[in-house]
């Protein structure tokens, strides 16, 4: 059955994006007709800022985040990135499908305010690493309860 969230998300876009994106229209669209340009920009703005501030309430200001990272030197950036960020890292090791030599995948789970870090960390130890950073819904441990 075809839905109209099967076809937003075959655009590679969230539901709250593509609300966003029909409001900004329609808004542009009132302020043709309407002839006044002063209700849909302040309509605009109002509506961005709680899009913003629902995501945070809901995503939280410490969203996690994860990257890979692709490396032909594997230990010095476990090594590196267990020592600054105090936690473990997982790795994985693998053939590069167009290069056939092999190559380790690094899996690090980390927060928002530490990505920069981790990239200046991790190319200052190999220029060529491939990272990949994305968002991560939730992250449980054994520790937790």
């Amino acid at each position: 059955m075809l839905t109209i969230a099967g076809i937003i998300n075959g655009f590679g876009i969230s539901v709250g994006t593509f609300v966003m994106i029909y409001n900004i229209l329609l808004y542009i669209i009132c302020g043709f007709v309407i002839k006044s340009w002063i209700l849909p920009l302040y309509s605009i703005i109002t509506y961005a800022g709680a899009l913003k501030t629902v995501d945070f309430i809901v995503e939280g200001i410490d969203r996690s985040k994860y990257a890979m990272i692709i490396t032909v030197s594997p230990e010095e950036i476990c090594k590196a990135l267990s020592e600054e960020f105090e936690c473990g890292v997982t790795r994985v090791e693998g053939i590069g499908g167009y290069s056939n030599t092999q190559k380790t995948v690094i899996y690090f789970v980390l927060n928002r305010f530490q990505v920069v870090k981790l990239k200046e960390l991790v190319h200052h130890i190999d220029v060529t690493a491939y990272i990949i950073i994305s968002d991560v819904a939730d992250v449980f441990s054994a520790n937790q309860k």
